[in-house]
């Protein structure tokens, strides 16, 4: 399957250290290709913060890669970060598939504001334009957990969801919390397991 072996960038280095976060937060709030896509992500926000678009600012000439972010327009901090790749992946698909990697802060003062922003960037947002390939790197540092928690999420919100499976070439569905489950025990208990992927859309799948 071509989404295989795609790798996507690096997070900037600049997530976690609060100076750099802040140049960071600089460079994106300042960034031309810039929208709010709040509402647009059903996302409730609260006072002093924003959920922006960043086009063009990674790839002015391929316009394969945005940004998006939760900005903290009081501390000027970026609070929630996700560096979305888009593919082709015809064999699978015949829309954009977006690969996303996130970066999410650890601090307390943004936890109330982060609760539900996976499922306004991924499922109110991303979805509707693009298919979405998740893979176990997606978070940095809790990328598995990451992983099923979201593709649990697709599997109740009644979105079609396929999983890779490397030894057939083919994806799998998944429609069930339980089939998923069989998925998990299968990941944890397996001494040397696959990577995840999983293809999630809002339309069926070609899994030939």
């Amino acid at each position: 399957m071509p989404f295989a072996n795609n790798e996507c960038d690096e997070l900037p280095e600049q997530c976690s250290c609060s100076a750099d976060n802040s140049a960071l937060y600089t460079a994106l709030t300042g960034a031309v290709g810039i929208s709010d896509i709040g509402e647009k992500a059903e996302f409730s926000i609260e006072s002093g913060y924003r959920l922006i678009r960043v086009d063009h600012r990674l790839d002015e000439v391929g316009g394969h890669e945005f940004e998006i972010a939760l900005v903290d327009d009081v501390e000027f901090s970026v609070a929630y970060y996700a560096k979305v790749t888009l593919l082709q992946i015809p064999a699978a698909s015949s829309r954009p598939v977006a690969r996303h990697r996130v970066w999410r802060s650890a601090s307390m003062r943004h936890s109330q504001v982060l609760r539900d922003i996976s499922r306004a960037v991924l499922y109110s947002y991303l979805v509707h334009d693009y298919d979405l390939l998740f893979t176990e790197d997606a978070l940095m540092g809790n990328g598995k957990f990451y992983w099923f928690r979201q593709v649990s999420r697709a599997i109740e919100l009644g979105l079609h969801v396929c999983t890779y499976d490397s030894t057939k070439q083919v994806l799998e569905p998944i429609s069930t919390q339980r089939a998923l489950t069989d998925v998990q025990d299968q990941t944890w208990s397996d001494a040397a397991p696959e990577s995840l992927q999983a293809l999630i859309s809002i339309y069926p799948l070609d899994r030939q």
